[in-house]
């Protein structure tokens, strides 16, 4: 388990991408994120909708070379697995606004999420409180409530 580590949400959303600039990728899985209310994934992106419009929330990963079963050691309340391709063997966390380069906080977006390089992966997004601030902002003075679990493993485990 790496995390928990803290990270910026902008415009409801915070992505996986491979090599490249989110900027071109936001209406690319929106859609589909938006039919199950959590996240999707493709090609060297994946999408996940979050409450808050923007702030800081906290994310953890669980990357593992075997299959992995949905984490039920926290009370999450949307679980949803999904597909992601890399083709460059490089997939990190990232978001429309990163934080400024001199924070802590750059190490969640270091994490290599596609670790077994080039491949086909599954992924399972766990989330909990969305809900307590939805589209507002998350303050730096208030605790903060939104909290991810990332588990990522090889399609082929």
């Amino acid at each position: 388990m790496k995390g928990p580590y803290r990270f910026s949400v902008a415009e409801n959303q915070f992505y996986v991408l491979g090599d490249g600039d989110p900027g071109h990728l936001k209406n690319r899985t929106i859609t589909a994120a938006g039919n199950n209310g959590l996240a999707a994934g493709g090609m060297d992106h994946a999408v996940a909708i979050a409450g808050i419009s923007a702030g800081t929330a906290v994310i953890s990963f669980d990357l593992s070379l075997s299959r992995l079963d949905p984490d039920e050691s926290q009370p999450w309340e949307d679980v949803v697995e999904f597909g992601y391709t890399s083709t460059t063997g490089t997939a990190h966390l990232s978001a429309c606004m990163r934080p400024d380069e001199e924070t802590d906080d750059m190490e969640v977006y270091e994490v290599g999420l596609a670790f077994a390089g080039p491949s086909d992966y599954r992924m399972r997004l766990h989330a909990r409180g969305r809900g307590i601030n939805p589209d507002g902002v998350q303050e730096e003075s208030e605790p903060i409530a939104e909290h991810y679990l990332l588990q990522v493993w090889p399609a082929t485990a």
